[in-house]
């Protein structure tokens, strides 16, 4: 087969393109000369994130960068605290990268480059937000009818000074017309991080559960935090104060006290971020008489999909010492079902 020769236009052209292609990656070179070309995500503490089209997403050591130049703009934050935005960077010589910003440029020791594109709570810049929605479903008709559906949503918002999170659960159930669950949950908390590591929170809930005799639980309480690992694989906090309860049941005894309140935040990614395992609980121990003690917890497992889809499976349970007469201690609900992270 004869091979048609390129036009010339097109063989000027063509090494051309690549070249420019090439020349807008970012560029980073180690101390044991591996080059890298590809895409600077972020930097913090000692990692440099890069996005690579060869090796997907890359983190290699801060102080392994003998060389660095970027083309794309990026936001820099020196350990002083100067942030500047739109920024390229580029080294001029053994441990020093100038930063440029239109025609303006300085120069900086590398190990005094504490972030590239920070988070707000990593630069006290602006607030993030994130939230996740979740439903289930289900409706049978035949020999059998049933209706369920279940919701739960959150939103976050977090910066360097402070964090809070709105939550809301909604349970509603019949079988062949009856109703057989009807609830829903509404809990806030406010953080206020002390340093990285500790943090003053404050806290309440509004609660109906009928079928629990619940007519309405009202908590309100604040204590201190501990914040145990926060990265990119692991959350853990744990916290504890005092709360106060009041409970108005249907037709039982109404209950009001002082309580000992804690709670627990965990997440963890496994396998290599395809599946998040996640725990949260939430518990009031009367201080008057201990047998008036409430623990809610919510455990699973969350599979995203694409888009910021999810499915997920979970498992909800809430238990009381002392239930309503006639009611149990323990309410137990697996649920599968979709959602959306953003």
């Amino acid at each position: 087969m004869r091979l048609r020769r390129l036009p010339h236009c097109l063989s000027i052209l063509l090494p051309a393109l690549l070249g420019a292609t090439a020349a807008s990656a970012d560029e980073v070179q180690l101390a044991n000369g591996d080059r890298l070309s590809g895409r600077i995500v972020s930097k913090a503490g000692n990692e440099l994130v890069i996005e690579t089209a060869y090796a997907g997403t890359v983190k290699i050591r801060w102080d392994q960068v003998t060389v660095l130049r970027t083309h794309e703009p990026l936001t820099v934050m020196t350990s002083d605290g100067d942030l500047t935005r739109q920024a390229t960077l580029h080294s001029t010589d053994a441990d020093r990268i100038a930063v440029s910003k239109d025609d303006a440029s300085r120069t900086v020791k590398q190990h005094d480059i504490a972030f590239i594109n920070p988070t707000p709570e990593q630069s006290g810049h602006g607030v993030s937000y994130s939230g996740r929605a979740n439903v289930s479903a289900a409706l049978v008709r035949g020999n059998s009818e049933n209706d369920r559906v279940y919701g739960d949503a959150v939103l976050n918002a977090r910066t360097k000074a402070y964090a809070w999170e709105l939550g809301l659960k909604v349970d509603r159930r019949k079988d062949r017309g009856v109703r057989t669950a009807q609830q829903w949950l509404l809990n806030g908390n406010y953080d206020h991080f002390i340093d990285d590591d500790n943090f003053i929170y404050s806290r309440l809930s509004l609660e109906q559960d009928k079928f629990k005799d619940i007519r309405q639980r009202s908590t309100v309480g604040a204590g201190y935090g501990w914040q145990l690992y926060n990265d990119e694989t692991t959350q853990l906090s744990l916290r504890t104060g005092l709360d106060y309860v009041n409970l108005d049941r249907m037709a039982g005894e109404d209950e009001d006290y002082p309580a000992l309140g804690w709670g627990v935040r965990a997440k963890h990614w496994i396998l290599d971020r395809r599946a998040e395992l996640f725990h949260d609980q939430d518990g009031f121990w009367s201080i008057a008489d201990p047998d008036f003690l409430t623990v809610r917890t919510k455990t699973g497992v969350r599979l995203p999909i694409a888009g910021g889809i999810t499915a997920s499976a979970q498992v909800n349970a809430d238990w009381e010492r002392t239930p309503a007469p006639g009611r149990k201690a323990t309410d137990t609900t697996l649920l599968l079902g979709l959602g959306y992270a953003w």
